[in-house]
């Protein structure tokens, strides 16, 4: 039966002979008696300690494991038992061994409380395993319950537990484990117990509530823990707050649905790519862009609808890629689509990595650049070509000669320069208009075309000159040509005689600057035309003029 006042008559006389210490406290747990065995055990007299809260002579670490002795007591137990290290007098700490008992009146309100302790540093010393329990039981970060089979109450937790749920040891000790959980998650209570007296040891996860209300995921490990009849007698469970967990889980889940919502509705295609160059997956408009369904590109690699010429240089960045050298690259390439058309594309690509290092796959930006490709064609021509005639321009002629030169000096090359002036043009276009004048430079232009391709060049590069470079020949074989490109023009439809002055240079070895190279030419031509017009006449660079 519980202890109650009329049991404390004579108790201070006993408690004196007694060799262990023996003390009472206020519910709060204020001392207001202590025995003569204080002095023995702890260094202070019972004059010392009346009046002073237990709680300060307790080890700091040691304070939660009192507070949870004491809640069980202000929570309707009769006697707990818990040991603790007390201060002595002299700064030192002594390991005891407590038993605490509720006194309480005829309403059953606890009124005193009485503890006997005694010195147990000899048995915890001796107890290796058990000091190595109290150790991890109290240090660790994982939560721990130990509960009662029976009742279902909390006969012992951890700090690191009640830190979790936003209170101290005291505030849960005695209390049903079903307390710690959300409405939802005490409903399993009943089934997970079962379970965990069937089982040696069972995992679930569940919601548990903080002091403050908050609710928090718990993911709970638990065993039961039998006597010697294998009964069970408690319920030993392992606890970790899951709340990063979840978050991260809850932001790594949005950001992938993120990605995937930006990944389809980028306005470029987008793909990502192993590392052996096959498609593991793209998006809407890649598919658009190449003319592939997306299951057709899943089996194919880049590779394969690369240009070839366009091929090695994309790889060798790959390369680089893998290698750590660049984090991304870009490059202008062209594709192949399904229906074998040609395009061009502007193409960015990005690594991706474990967390060791090591390459997961590439990422890979798409955008179809063949309508700017075919504007800058065309931006290009017309920056570098003759709008009447289509043969390049004069600027455009001018680095043609320049680069024929460097090929002279550099390479040996033997080449030839004409230059080709219209005869009695100026009367064509005061007699019948610059209309018939832009018609007959058109038939020229064209007669020249026909006749003068690649490597050799052809250009209009005034109102009625023109200038030709013969590249890889010798002079014998250029004047056989320009005197073929005079007669071809004097017999062109025209509709009225046409012929040409041609002066010809030859460019090899040394040759000087461009300048130097369309004086000579020039002077050439003039002699042509004082010798009586439609002739060839042949120059020297290195002649001068008189």
């Amino acid at each position: 039966m519980p202890w109650s006042s009329s049991h404390l008559n004579g108790f201070e006389v006993l408690a004196d002979t007694l060799g262990e210490m023996v003390s009472r406290h206020t519910a709060e747990g204020v001392y207001t008696y202590a025995s003569g065995s204080s002095s023995a055990l702890f260094g202070f007299t019972p004059d010392e300690l009346v009046g002073q809260s237990g709680y300060d002579f307790v080890h700091p670490a040691d304070v939660d494991d009192v507070r949870g002795a004491h809640a069980v007591l202000l929570n309707g137990g009769e006697r707990v038992d818990v040991n603790y290290r007390c201060r002595h007098k002299n700064g030192s700490w002594i390991f005891c061994e407590a038993a605490a008992l509720a006194i309480r009146d005829d309403d059953g309100r606890l009124t005193e409380i009485m503890v006997m302790r005694r010195d147990g540093s000899a048995t915890i010393e001796g107890d290796a395993l058990r000091q190595m329990w109290e150790l991890c039981f109290k240090q660790t970060s994982r939560g721990i319950t130990v509960v009662d089979a029976e009742t279902g109450s909390i006969i012992s937790l951890n700090p690191a537990l009640a830190e979790m749920h936003g209170g101290t040891v005291g505030d849960f000790v005695g209390k049903p484990l079903a307390s710690l959980l959300a409405a939802d998650s005490t409903e399993r209570i009943p089934d997970v117990s079962e379970t965990v007296d069937e089982n040696t040891f069972v995992s679930y996860e569940s919601e548990h509530v903080r002091l403050d209300g908050a609710v928090f995921p718990v993911l709970t490990e638990a065993m039961a823990a039998r006597d010697e009849s294998g009964a069970v007698r408690y319920r030993i469970a392992w606890y970790d707050d899951l709340s990063e967990r979840k978050a991260a889980e809850r932001r790594a889940g949005l950001a992938e649905r993120d990605f995937e919502a930006a990944f389809n509705a980028a306005p470029h295609g987008v793909a990502i790519v192993d590392l052996d160059g096959s498609f593991l997956h793209v998006n809407q408009k890649l598919t658009d862009i190449v003319g592939y369904p997306a299951e057709e590109l899943s089996r194919i690699t880049f590779q394969e609808i690369t240009h070839p010429d366009d091929l090695d240089a994309d790889l060798a960045q790959l390369d680089a890629l893998i290698a750590g050298k660049i984090d991304t690259y870009e490059m202008e390439k062209r594709y192949f689509t399904k229906a074998g058309h040609l395009i061009w594309v502007l193409l960015a690509v990005a690594i991706v990595r474990d967390e060791d290092g090591s390459p997961r796959h590439f990422i890979s930006q798409v955008q179809d650049i063949s309508e700017r490709k075919r504007l800058e064609a065309h931006t290009h021509e017309l920056a570098n070509r003759d709008p009447i005639t289509s043969l390049y321009n004069r600027r455009r002629f001018e680095e043609e000669l320049t680069r024929s030169i460097a090929r002279c000096r550099e390479e040996g090359e033997s080449a030839a320069l004409l230059l080709i002036d219209l005869d009695y043009f100026k009367a064509v276009n005061d007699s019948e208009g610059h209309v018939a004048g832009d018609r007959l430079i058109r038939v020229v232009g064209q007669t020249l075309d026909e006749r003068i391709s690649a490597p050799d060049v052809a250009a209009r590069i005034g109102g009625d000159e023109f200038a030709v470079i013969l590249r890889d020949i010798d002079l014998a074989q250029a004047r056989a040509v320009a005197e073929e490109l005079r007669m071809a023009i004097a017999t062109a439809e025209t509709g009225r005689p046409c012929t040409a002055s041609v002066g010809l240079c030859r460019l090899h070895g040394d040759v000087p600057d461009a300048e130097t190279c369309f004086r000579a030419v020039d002077r050439a031509m003039y002699r042509a035309k004082d010798q009586g017009r439609d002739r060839v006449v042949v120059g020297s660079i290195s002649e001068r003029r008189s």
